[in-house]
């Protein structure tokens, strides 16, 4: 009861100035900015100890500030245990903001979904800001603004939905641009999500025209559920692995082998089902220390945790994707190396199978010629220089 009193004090008193700074929390999975009496409560679930989510606490401080008052924002870090469970009771499987409850708002005429990075999910900060602005005037009673949408969807135009994965998301915008401002009457949907959640939803029965991913293993067994042949399955990028560790590289490891060394304790891999970390157990078994170091071994659930885990100085090393090192939230930003992290080395590519990103059509699609040149399109020299600037290896075409 006294620590509910005390607490309830001190809210009281922040509350007077909240939207300038964050409530203080004995729970620190949970950061809460603004009054909690404010009639717009805003709800953001996000991995912050994992590294490069630093923006979202900028996005809530900034439209807190806005409105003073009259916006209440909780935000909650699922890279804490507490955290996690909280993302697991919404049901969520990527971070999200919900305003007042709700994760899809219409914003100037056009639904959005306020999930993963700007990026990645196809929104920008000023959507949000305006999502958030239009329930504070609906809240408190101001002017509602209701756009409709201009004219409808023009006739004959092609509407192709894509599955791809997080890990390139940074090429495929920069693909997808360059594609529909050569072909006017071809408009690409993507959903972008983790590899292995994508793989799960295609498993599960969902049909999207054209499938991304990024090795062939997580979608061989797919492949031969929905009666896609080998030869549909187009190369056309590849990936390398790369050795990491915390930002000043505090155990001194200069090499691969050296992750064997007694004072190295802990190394992350991703697990074997995917192309990752069945690609991270040859390298260490070519290398010949998998005998070594498999008992400090410590696997992640996604590959994208791996990074966090050593950012947050976790572990002492990880076997990561080399193109996930490089990173951007907003549309329109350029490759970026990851911040809290020391890239040793760049794998041999002798040392571990080849890791494609593949792309193919689903048999049913109603759009399959669209698709097939969309395909065609990511082989181009323009597409490959695109997958090159994101840290890809482009595919050499035969003329």
């Amino acid at each position: 009861m006294m620590r509910s009193a005390r607490y309830g004090g001190i809210m009281l008193v922040l509350s007077i100035i909240a939207f300038i700074v964050p409530s203080i929390s004995a729970q620190r999975w949970k950061l809460e900015f603004g009054d909690p009496k404010a009639k717009v409560k805003l709800e953001v679930f996000y991995p912050l100890g994992f590294g490069g989510h630093e923006w979202v606490v900028e996005y809530v401080k900034e439209i807190v500030k806005a409105h003073p008052h009259k916006v209440y924002a909780v935000v909650i870090d699922w890279s804490t245990e507490q955290g996690a469970r909280e993302l697991g009771k919404r049901g969520l499987s990527c971070g999200a903001f919900f305003i007042n409850g709700k994760r899809t708002v219409k914003v100037n005429g056009k639904q959005v979904e306020f999930i993963r990075t700007p990026l990645l999910g196809g929104w920008t900060k000023e959507q949000l800001k305006r999502a958030v602005a239009e329930e504070v005037r609906r809240a408190y009673g101001g002017e509602e603004v209701a756009r409709k949408v201009e004219g409808e969807k023009k006739q004959g135009v092609k509407v192709l939905t894509v599955f791809v994965p997080c890990a390139v998301a940074g090429p495929y915008v920069d693909i997808k641009h360059m594609f529909e401002e050569r072909y006017k009457d071809i408009k690409l949907k993507e959903k972008i999500e983790n590899v292995l959640v994508l793989a799960k939803r295609l498993s599960a029965g969902e049909t999207p025209d054209l499938y991304i991913s990024v090795g062939e293993r997580e979608v061989s067994e797919i492949a031969k559920k929905r009666g896609i042949k080998g030869g549909d399955i187009v190369k056309v990028a590849r990936s390398r692995l790369s050795l990491i560790v915390p930002k000043g590289n505090p155990k001194g490891i200069k090499s691969l082998s050296d992750i064997a060394s007694k004072h190295v304790s802990t190394i992350a891999l991703a697990r074997e089902n995917t192309s990752i970390g069945y690609c991270s157990r040859q390298v260490l078994e070519r290398l010949g220390i998998w005998e070594k170091v498999k008992g400090k071994v410590v696997y992640a659930k996604f590959p994208a945790e791996l990074k966090g885990w050593v950012q947050q100085r976790r572990v002492d090393a990880a076997i990561v994707y080399h193109p996930c090192l490089y990173e951007a939230h907003e549309v329109g930003q350029r490759p970026k190396f990851a911040e809290g992290v020391s890239l040793v080395c760049t794998v041999p590519s002798e040392l571990h199978d080849e890791i494609p990103v593949v792309a193919f059509v689903m048999p049913n699609s109603r759009n399959a010629p669209c698709a097939k040149k969309f395909v065609s399109f990511m082989l181009t020299d323009v597409a490959q220089k695109a997958f090159e600037e994101w840290k890809f290896e482009p595919i050499k075409m035969r003329k």
